[in-house]
């Protein structure tokens, strides 16, 4: 009969009843990467930091998965540090995401607030149709960006939502104009005597459907591009001979708050090139919906969880979802393992 002793990374066999040679006890070392008598492979690893990370699933909500479907009566600790020790071995794939949109000709810009631990704070992404970065910060204004290190050594055109933080920075700034839409549209709605809303839609979105025609060739047709600047010109001072500028009432310092559409008029007019960016360079989008879309995860997980409990249950998820998000982009198996 064989008796088989386990003691930590160490396996000894024993042969009972024997004499001699037989009798003695071999041994051998536990392969690489076991580290306790019992533990739970790579495997299930992995499906935990997917379905919490990428799928959203709570971590009871898992565990009772894992229990009702392969036997395994995990906790949700046990799940906890599965992902906080995923979250510590992926720097050579984020280092790679990074550098990839470094260098990426077109890329997207947002950022969002979510909680942790009770407090505000922010998460930022960049992104491409084929990489993600997520970057967690406490602030939402220039000081977040300058910390990512991302933007700066940025060379390509940035897709954003006007934010002053993003256009410091030297490289080509594209506006998204979903946002201008929704703004346009809720001047139209609320103001029927400001008829240049409507007349401004109508432009923005045939000039997006005029791109999105044109998308096998190089360029839109200059006479095209040169048209449709006029038209946006014409609209906006239309719309600035019904919406002057407030006048400074006397004693009064700083600046003058503007109406609404005031406000829009102006950075139209001051942001034309970036407004319209998408007719003259046809790689870059009208809206910044791909940056939008790699924000909506975030939101979700809060909605199920509620906060993140630490600052390393933040970063570990902005981490873990920048590897996810960009597998998925790239088609691969989200879930098989890495070698």
């Amino acid at each position: 009969m064989v008796e088989v002793v386990i003691q930590r990374k160490v396996i000894e066999y024993r042969i009972v009843g024997g004499t001699g040679a037989c009798g003695r006890a071999q041994r051998s070392t536990f392969p690489a990467g076991i580290e306790a008598p019992v533990q739970y492979g790579p495997g299930v690893s992995v499906f935990a930091v997917y379905m919490t990370q990428y799928q959203l699933l709570p971590y009871q909500r898992t565990a009772e998965v894992l229990n009702e479907r392969a036997g395994l009566g995990t906790s949700p600790g046990t799940l906890q540090r599965a992902i906080r020790v995923a979250a510590t071995r992926p720097e050579a794939p984020v280092n790679a995401i990074r550098d990839a949109l470094v260098a990426a000709p077109v890329a997207h810009a947002d950022e969002t607030g979510r909680r942790v631990n009770g407090n505000l704070y922010r998460l930022h992404v960049l992104s491409t149709d084929r990489f993600t970065a997520c970057c967690p910060h406490p602030k939402r204004g220039a000081e977040a960006p300058d910390a990512f290190g991302l933007l700066a050594p940025f060379a390509g055109v940035l897709m954003h939502d006007h934010g002053s933080a993003c256009q410091r920075y030297s490289c080509w700034q594209a506006f998204c104009n979903a946002h201008h839409l929704r703004e346009l549209t809720a001047i139209a709605e609320r103001s029927p005597s400001q008829p240049w809303a409507t007349d401004m839609i109508a432009l923005l979105c045939q000039a997006n459907a005029l791109v999105g025609e044109a998308q096998n060739l190089k360029a839109l047709p200059t006479g095209d591009v040169e048209r449709l600047r006029t038209r946006y010109d014409t609209i906006l001072s239309t719309a600035e001979a019904g919406n002057p500028s407030r006048p400074r009432r006397p004693g009064t310092r700083g600046r003058i708050k503007q109406s609404p559409a005031g406000n829009l008029i102006r950075r139209l007019r001051e942001h034309r090139n970036e407004v319209l960016r998408f007719l003259t360079d046809l790689r870059v989008p009208g809206d910044n919906n791909p940056a939008e879309r790699d924000l909506r995860m975030s939101k979700l997980k809060q909605k199920v969880s509620g906060c993140f409990r630490s600052d390393t249950g933040g970063d570990a998820f902005a981490i873990l979802r920048s590897c996810l998000s960009t597998r998925r982009k790239q088609s691969d198996d989200i879930l098989t393992r890495s070698s």
